[in-house]
């Protein structure tokens, strides 16, 4: 006969029925959440057990209550089976993510956080993805928040290996970017999981495999990026500045300056009539006549 256990309900009404070794009892289990169901008939007792069992069985003596080490046992374990049902649905999500990234066209490049106690159970704290235009980024483990950093934005990038990630080919890829703004709410994705500095102005792409090749891929994207943006920026100034012009369209050239004008040379010959008539009514002598004749002439 059968051990005293959780076995499946031969009434079929509940996912489980305890018996305590000679017979059924009316404890019941369905999904872990335990009842009462008192049974009307007499039922066949069982083949055998089926571990493991859903938690502490209650009380066999006289329908006493279980004492509270078995309540507390019985909550840890129920809080372990959801964890655990937790993490397997979050492994099972990340690993459609996976397929859906490797099928995606736009994706240069994936990966995720190699952190020793979630890549254990299966799962990553944060995952990565590089397109052409963006860097994108998955984080949590309860729940998912998703955030993407245009590669124009960053600036500047380097690449951190700890102690401990030495001799693994395992490291942070930190992105410096051009206005810390575009860092604001970035503070998951850092390796210590510290919520300061989150307007430092850095996205850490922490604990990626193959850091450099990493840096490799992301550095002429980067360049092109930023070179596009400058254009872009440039194109919107000269619109600004001359309404009515299309994006993109060259500055006009500033009109030449007006050459200036021409100085005009008095008659040479009216000048010496004149200086005659200087002279000859008497306001000029011979040789001041005389000198200022050489000096027109030359």
């Amino acid at each position: 006969m059968a051990d005293a256990s959780w076995l499946t309900d031969p009434t079929g009404a509940h996912e489980l029925r305890y018996w305590n070794g000679t017979s059924w009892t009316e404890h019941v289990s369905d999904q872990g959440t335990p009842g009462q169901d008192p049974l009307t008939t007499e039922l066949p007792p069982p083949a055998a057990a089926i571990p493991p069992p859903p938690g502490p069985p209650p009380a066999a003596s006289g329908g006493g209550k279980p004492s509270w080490k078995d309540r507390l046992k019985q909550v840890a374990d129920q809080g372990k089976a959801l964890a655990d049902q937790g993490k397997q649905k979050l492994a099972e999500q990340q690993s459609r993510r996976t397929e859906q990234w490797s099928n995606d066209p736009s994706t240069l490049w994936f990966g995720e956080s190699k952190n020793a106690a979630t890549s254990a159970a299966g799962v990553s704290k944060a995952r990565y993805r590089i397109t052409k235009d963006r860097v994108w980024i998955e984080s949590g483990l309860l729940g998912t928040r998703t955030e993407s950093v245009p590669l124009w934005a960053i600036k500047d990038m380097d690449v951190r290996i700890a102690v401990w990630q030495q001799g693994k080919d395992v490291g942070d890829v930190v992105l410096s970017l051009e206005d810390p703004s575009y860092g604001a709410g970035q503070d998951t994705f850092d390796v210590s999981g510290s919520t300061e500095g989150t307007t430092s102005g850095q996205v850490v792409l922490d604990n990626v495999e193959s850091p450099y090749a990493v840096l490799d891929l992301l550095a002429p994207l980067i360049s092109e990026a930023r070179t596009k943006k400058t254009v872009e920026r440039q194109s919107s100034y000269v619109h600004n500045m001359t309404p009515g012009a299309p994006y993109g369209a060259p500055t006009a050239p500033a009109p030449a300056p007006a050459p200036p004008p021409a100085v005009q040379q008095p008659d040479m010959v009216d000048q010496l009539r004149r200086l005659g008539e200087l002279r000859d009514a008497g306001i000029l002598t011979e040789d001041e006549f005389a000198a200022q004749k050489a000096k027109l002439l030359a």
